[in-house]
């Protein structure tokens, strides 16, 4: 079979291989999967309940005779969620699809015992493009959810108007984290302060795996409160080192505050580059997360429509999530695009704490 551009792009079984192979040597982590895990949705809307059961209830007890009381099911409350349409189309350059051209070349006069060394070359040299369209829906939802996860909230604009507060929102999610606000008076105790309010959290909220936080609220209000002294630094030991140039990991830190009834601390550092070449940090300063456990929900995902009723001429391949990858050549060039309609769903945004060092921080700075 002699191979062209537009046989290889339309050729079911090399997409696939190409899209394995992203899949299976991704180096670039993808960050909300450490949280949530793929479910699907029937519907683009579905009903959503919002922590739905937070514990049981201890049962009754009766006389040997006494009737049973009626108990009902106690739901918190419930909502709808509604799936997000992803999609971008990446134009490949005249130059790669030239360099491209070059391989198929190199294919079609290989001997057959040459053509799958000849194919893999292939393989290898448009492997960074579908990386590209693969990873892009993933790192839009990198920044969704680390912005939920550290304030409740997470909105996304026209990506043609995202700088026009007054654009509209594309999409626009609240969640009832329980949320509090430290007063400027407990800087110089925060940390004592943070043990209190997880102490008497536990009535209602139970335990919490883990803190989540960025290395510069770490280090500014936690290393940087006048509290963490010699006592804890003793903990620390030899590792202090670490302390004094920024790099104590998640692992150190928790050996002193596990140590003292609070959270094993998360610290994060983590960015996604946006359409503009500008790195957004995925989680927010001035911000601390307490977690009940490690996942806390799910990405829905539904089947896109064109997966039913394709576009004549093109072919289509799946990937995680019911993300559909497909190629199109129009006069202005050869694009490679894909489409996911996902939106992240917390199970029970009513069980997380979320602290806003706002006011505290506000007179550090002043």
């Amino acid at each position: 079979m002699v191979l062209t551009i537009e046989t290889l792009f339309n050729d079911a079984n090399v997409i696939s291989a190409i899209i394995r192979r992203v899949t299976q040597t991704r180096k670039d982590a993808i960050y909300w999967m450490q949280y949530l895990d793929f479910r699907r949705t029937t519907t683009r809307v579905f009903k959503d309940y919002i922590g739905s059961v937070t514990g049981v209830m201890a049962g009754s007890i009766n006389s040997r005779y006494g009737e049973k009381p009626i108990r009902e099911r106690r739901n918190i409350g419930s909502g709808y969620g509604e799936i997000a349409y992803l999609g971008d189309r990446y134009q490949i350059s005249i130059d790669r699809l030239s360099d491209l051209q070059d391989l198929i070349d190199k294919y079609n006069v290989a001997k057959p015992a040459n053509q799958s060394s000849a194919l893999n070359e292939i393989i290898n040299f448009i492997y960074d493009d579908f990386r590209q369209v693969m990873l892009a829906a993933h790192k839009r939802m990198d920044l969704v959810v680390g912005s939920l996860l550290m304030t409740g909230k997470a909105v996304v604009k026209n990506k043609d108007k995202r700088d026009d507060a007054s654009a509209p929102d594309l999409l626009e999610i609240e969640l009832p984290f329980k949320f509090i606000t430290p007063t400027a008076e407990v800087k110089t105790k925060f940390i004592t302060y943070l043990q209190e309010q997880v102490n008497s959290l536990k009535a209602d909220y139970g335990t919490f795996s883990k803190m989540v936080m960025t290395r510069g609220t770490f280090i500014k209000n936690i290393v940087g409160s006048s509290e963490f002294g010699d006592h804890y630094k003793q903990v620390l030991g030899s590792n202090q080192m670490y302390l004094s140039t920024g790099l104590l990991n998640s692992a150190l830190a928790s050996e002193v505050f596990t140590g003292i009834g609070l959270p094993a601390i998360e610290i994060k550092e983590d960015y996604v580059k946006d359409q503009t070449g500008k790195n957004q940090a995925v989680y927010a300063d001035g911000r601390i997360t307490l977690l009940p456990q490690d996942k806390i929900g799910y990405m829905r995902f539904h089947t896109p429509y064109e997966a039913t009723d394709p576009v004549p001429g093109r072919t289509y391949t799946q990937a995680d999530g019911n993300m559909l990858i497909s190629q199109v050549r129009d006069n202005n060039g050869r694009y490679l695009e894909y489409t996911a309609e996902w939106i992240p769903q917390i199970s029970n945004p009513t069980e997380i704490v979320n602290f806003d060092l706002s006011a505290i921080n506000a007179i550090q700075e002043g």
